[in-house]
């Protein structure tokens, strides 16, 4: 049973980290950049500081029982002329010491400056260099520079989470708060999440056209394949990559985890397929309860599981729909490609960029432009904008949208932040009388 009503309260109350949580993470992060800007050694070398690893995927979950969240930011910067590569984690951690306010937070890793908010979060302060144009971490212990990617890891998640229908976060959240929830395996988060998109494939939709209807079957396709992969590894992890920069990321898992987790993981598998296959709810609730505790779902009663399940996202009355109120049908073309991608226009004293980059998290109040790019359509076409935004904050203020406006050939388009939430810009391509191709940027008010 896919219980899609039980999985969007349990992400939201017990499993996503909390609004009020992700905007003092962004006053943090950007209290920080502030400082690195206008410190005497960083100030001229610092662009900007942006979302790294879980921060920027969107996979950061809500702490189990007592442990602190951790976040990981760039700090991106220009190779400095004398500097070895120990020397920019310890000329950072320096930096932090001339703050009275960061002073007694501090502490040196490897690769980066960690700043612990006792009690709820810690930032990882990892700088970002860029030398001969390529970009590289710094490696304080072996005097070394690592190739880092990124922005090419997020853009390979975000295509990977839209072929989903957005359900491969939802699952790397579920799958992380299991593994903290349970505490009997252990993986690392980047590990975990790029086993499981590894495993998302047209193939598998094909095959199987529900394979990511929901969260639910989205979560028994991906564990079922990785459970099937590991059973061929009875010993030690296969490889798996990094897409950025060909890195095997099951070098960071201890051989005694990796079996652990194999073992363990097989039989959360068969749980999630029981729970799946379950016809009775209340019966489905209890296997779900099982792996997730006892604050998944509620055992009901018949006559009221149809108010159980009916929750829905609100629909606004202005949204459009290109087949419906444009009488244009949509006959997607594989064979048409392009990408949508948002750029924020830059704060002064601050260079730009693009949303993937940063994790597609902006703050409020801040300016946007949406590109046509990457485009293998023959003209003539034409394009057409949809604007999707969601929260408490829009529907507070009614203003909720969904409307739909035709491009007017400048193949982009121009908006302004003001509702905290997860909202997007729909980019569709209309040939011949038909949408045959569309690109969604993600957009996250923080």
């Amino acid at each position: 049973m896919s219980q899609s009503g039980d999985f969007r309260v349990f992400l939201k109350e017990k499993v996503n980290l909390n609004q009020s949580r992700l905007n003092l993470l962004s006053q943090r992060v950007t209290a920080i950049e502030n400082f690195l800007s206008n410190d005497e050694v960083f100030g001229e070398y610092v662009v900007e500081v942006i979302p790294q690893g879980s921060f920027a995927h969107g996979t950061i979950i809500k702490p189990v029982g007592n442990k602190e969240f951790d976040a990981d930011v760039l700090v991106l910067m220009d190779g400095v002329e004398g500097w070895e590569p120990s020397d920019y984690v310890q000329k950072l951690y320096e930096a932090f010491g001339r703050s009275a306010s960061y002073r007694s937070m501090r502490s040196r890793k490897k690769r980066c400056v960690t700043i612990d908010y006792a009690g709820d979060f810690h930032v990882d302060v990892v700088p970002f260099v860029t030398l001969y144009g390529a970009p590289y971490v710094t490696n304080r212990n072996t005097n070394q520079f690592e190739p880092a990617a990124p922005d090419e890891f997020t853009e390979w998640l975000e295509g990977k989470n839209r072929m989903t229908n957005g359900n491969l976060v939802k699952v790397v959240r579920l799958l992380k708060y299991l593994r903290d929830h349970k505490a009997r395996f252990a993986i690392p988060s980047v590990t975990l999440t790029a086993a499981l998109a590894h495993h998302v494939s047209e193939t598998a939709r094909i095959s199987d056209p529900d394979a990511y209807r929901n969260v639910a079957n989205t979560l028994r396709t991906l564990s079922a394949a990785l459970a099937t992969q590991l059973a061929g590894y009875p010993h030690d992890a296969p490889c798996i990559i990094d897409p950025g920069t060909g890195r095997n990321l099951a070098d960071r898992w201890q051989s005694h985890n990796y079996q652990t987790f194999r073992t363990r993981f097989a039989s959360y598998v068969e749980k999630i397929d029981e729970a799946c296959d379950e016809s009775d709810y209340s019966k489905a609730v209890k296997i779900w309860r099982d792996l997730f505790g006892s604050n998944f779902g509620a055992i009901v009663e018949p006559a009221s599981l149809t108010a159980a399940a009916s929750i829905r996202p609100l629909v606004p009355a202005s949204e459009r729909f290109l087949d419906r109120d444009f009488a244009i049908p949509e006959a997607l073309n594989p064979a048409y490609r392009f990408k949508n991608v948002g750029y924020v226009v830059p704060r002064k004293g601050f260079r730009g960029g693009p949303l993937p980059r940063r994790g597609d998290r902006v703050g409020k109040r801040q300016s946007l432009k949406f590109k046509i790019e990457k485009s293998n359509i023959p003209e003539p076409y034409d394009v057409y904008w949809k604007v999707r935004n969601y929260g408490e904050e829009a529907e507070r203020a009614g203003s909720l949208r969904g409307e739909i406006q035709k491009d007017s050939g400048a193949r982009n388009w121009i908006e302004t932040t003001s509702y905290v939430g997860y909202h997007y810009v729909e980019a569709m391509i209309v040939k011949d009388g038909s949408c045959v191709a569309k690109s969604r940027q993600d957009v996250i008010v923080i």
